[in-house]
């Protein structure tokens, strides 16, 4: 989108109306898994408000290595990210899955959200979360992110020389290759772009959002209209879980610029990409050219497609290959 957009959109935000304040949910006990990990239930400030985190602590005594976990596009830290999270721990890792601000049990006035640039800030907000704790180790830190998560991994450790490791598990990497994956029609474009417009203005009264689905089943509307898409969340998506299939419709233009291609492109931190070449969402084709160019970079395939990754048993296969490699690179 053009840079006249984005002023557009800068001078929307700015007029809104004040909203009112939203803190996150009530933390929940510590939770003892097997093989003696336990889940702690965090508030961690980010911007104005707490984002909710899952701490899973390993049994091991004494400072552990950590990693920040963070999710896709409207995806929630209860929503396909926990086998993974128990598996680092079980390893030995301390890892940290968190909500980004207006997600889930996160708090933040505006909800459903999704914006890259205020997600980035929650991620360098979790890594101070990490370092000022007793039983973990600053000085061993690693970020693990999947589809657009992956991406904001791969901006954020550019931007914070203290990351020892990065895991992109089927990234977002570049931006003017996937938007072409996930163009629907110039029908579908126009509604999005007039759904995006009406939920400016209703930001500007300080009405609610105006939301559209995060993923459809084909022949609805949604940003994702595809019915394995949508199976395979709604397969993941537990009773008790927080995340909702919505985002604010003008999430649509929060994207101005935004390109872990170009911003984490300064990557020096050791790096695992864990791709798929079936993969119809992220294109295999742009993560293999980031690999290509990063001789800190070592590329794993998987099978299957986008969002076979949070199942068995392919989320085994990947949890398994970055285990391995967090757990070299995070050694003391």
């Amino acid at each position: 989108m053009s840079r006249c957009l984005s002023l557009l959109v800068l001078a929307a935000a700015l007029g809104c109306a004040e909203r009112s304040a939203v803190d996150a949910a009530p933390a929940e006990a510590p939770l003892a898994l097997g093989a003696g990990v336990e889940r702690l239930d965090l508030r961690i400030p980010c911007g104005d408000t707490r984002c909710a985190a899952w701490l899973y602590r390993p049994a091991a005594p004494g400072p552990a290595p950590a990693v920040v976990m963070g999710h896709g596009f409207s995806g929630t830290r209860d929503i396909g990210l926990a086998p993974t999270a128990e598996h680092f721990a079980a390893a030995g890792l301390a890892a940290l899955v968190f909500d980004y601000r207006g997600f889930g049990a996160s708090g933040g006035a505006e909800r459903q959200l999704v914006d890259p640039w205020r997600q980035l800030e929650d991620w360098h907000a979790m890594l101070a979360g990490l370092r000022a704790r007793g039983d973990v180790d600053p000085a061993r830190l690693a970020l693990w992110g999947s589809s657009l998560g992956g991406g904001h991994a791969l901006i954020v450790a550019a931007q914070d020389a203290g990351v020892r490791a990065v895991v992109a598990q089927v990234p977002l990497v570049d931006s003017r290759v996937e938007g072409e994956a996930t163009f629907y029609g110039v029908r579908w474009a126009a509604r999005l772009l007039l759904s995006a417009w009406r939920d400016l203005g209703r930001s500007w009264r300080g009405a609610s959002p105006y939301e559209i689905p995060a993923i459809a089943r084909r022949g609805d509307f949604g940003m994702i209209v595809d019915d394995a898409a949508y199976a395979a969340f709604e397969r993941l998506v537990a009773p008790d879980s927080r995340y909702r299939n919505a985002v604010a419709a003008r999430s649509v233009l929060t994207f101005d610029e935004y390109n872990p291609a170009l911003q984490g492109e300064a990557v020096a931190a050791p790096l695992l990409l864990i791709a798929s070449r079936e993969d119809r969402f992220a294109p295999f084709a742009a993560v293999e050219a980031f690999a290509a160019t990063h001789p800190n970079a070592r590329l794993e395939t998987v099978s299957g497609d986008h969002f076979d990754v949070y199942s068995p048993p392919v989320q085994g296969r990947a949890a398994e290959l970055a285990a391995e490699f967090l757990g070299e690179q995070l050694a003391p």
